[in-house]
């Protein structure tokens, strides 16, 4: 009975007409393309120079976008009221943009100069482990960059043996010295016109004090690993952020990190031969910055017209320059390289690299190159 039925020919389907000229008619790929699109306009809103963003992937961009409106928030709750510091005075009649300019560049400068004579590092930590903000220093000591650091957990820097320690210091005070801590006083040192921290009573400040030693990791030529390194702040609340219904008053470990050992008179002379240098694909100098025209006495024409870098490597070192050259090609990031360099005067001076490649439109396009004088 069945048998007997004759199959049906399939219709065939007629074909989809072809999208109009200049319409993308793929849902995700548009999605995707706005996507970019915001992240782009994102990173460029980030405070960091060109080549740093230009190598942040996208989750890094989100990571440091968060921690950057974070900070913003913080100082404006702790910002001072207009005209209790001299920044916020009215501009004098007459007075000239460039001047305001000037003023915040010397400013800006002071507080470089500062942390550079820190001898170690700002960071301020939350209570759940997070970095908060860390200074531009902290390469200098750890061998990371800033970007790399904030708004992540700082147990991963922390050696495992130091970890329960390092929490213990972010918990807050005991009930009876609750009121060490002002309910809404911000605990920032400055203009401010709240009290300052210096105005807590000696009995109360041991609460909110923390001075103790903590290894961190350690990029730069330490054989452990890890750099033991002495914290000394204290805790101080965390205004404007968002308020969770199980901690009303968020509270941050503040303070400043410093060597255990104090650095000797040749390590701070060795701190100043930091250098770092621009350079094209095929590893040509491009740029030098201030420190390694010191180190090796070039100019910046006389580094850029000398053709290949490899003309400043000594021979014994240039097959191990040119295999982490192509891993740095590969990967990004070359590791910890050690060779010699020429000088102008005809010596030869030992230094420590890290190069990394930089994207410009998702191509590479330079190689910046961190490096330390050894000798």
């Amino acid at each position: 009975m069945y048998a007997g039925r004759k199959r049906k020919k399939p219709v065939p389907k007629s074909p989809k007409p072809p999208p109009a000229e200049g319409v993308k008619s793929n849902p995700s790929k548009r999605h995707r393309d706005r996507l970019n699109q915001e992240l782009n306009k994102l990173t460029g809103l980030l405070p960091f120079p060109e080549d740093v963003r230009s190598r942040l992937d996208k989750l890094s961009i989100l990571r440091l976008a968060v921690g950057y409106l974070k900070v913003k928030s913080y100082l404006t709750a702790t910002a001072p009221k207009a005209g209790s510091c001299p920044l916020d005075q009215p501009r004098a009649p007459g007075g000239s943009r460039r001047t305001d300019t000037q003023a915040d560049r010397e400013l800006f400068a002071e507080g470089e100069l500062l942390l550079q004579a820190l001898n170690g590092f700002v960071i301020a930590v939350t209570g759940d482990g997070y970095i908060f903000y860390i200074s531009p220093t902290v390469q200098d000591y750890l061998g990371f960059h800033q970007s790399d650091l904030i708004y992540q957990s700082v147990y991963e820097l922390i050696h495992a043996d130091d970890r329960a320690a390092f929490r213990r210091q972010l918990h807050r005070p005991p009930a009876h010295a609750a009121h060490a801590f002002p309910a809404e006083q911000p605990l920032l040192a400055g203009c401010s016109a709240t009290p300052s921290p210096q105005h807590v009573r000696p009995e109360e400040r041991s609460f909110t004090e923390r001075s103790f030693t903590c290894r961190f990791r350690c990029l730069l030529d330490n054989s452990s690993g890890f750099l033991a390194l002495n914290l000394h702040g204290r805790l101080k609340f965390l205004l404007g952020q968002q308020k969770s219904a199980s901690d009303k008053s968020p509270v941050a470990l503040f303070a400043i990190a410093t060597l255990l050992q104090p650095l000797s008179i040749l390590e701070l002379r060795t701190k100043t031969l930091i250098f770092q240098t621009k350079h094209k694909l095929d590893f040509t100098p491009m740029a030098c910055d201030s420190r390694g025209k010191v180190v090796l006495g070039y100019t910046e024409t006389e580094l850029c017209r000398r053709g290949s870098g490899y003309q400043f490597v000594h021979a014994a070192d240039m097959m191990h320059c040119a295999e982490n050259h192509v891993r740095m090609m590969k990967t990004g990031e070359s590791g910890l390289t050690v060779f010699r360099l020429l000088t102008k005067q005809g010596g030869w001076v030992w230094v420590q690299a890290n190069a990394r490649l930089v994207y410009k439109g998702g191509r590479p396009d330079c190689i910046i190159a961190r490096q330390r004088a050894l000798s």
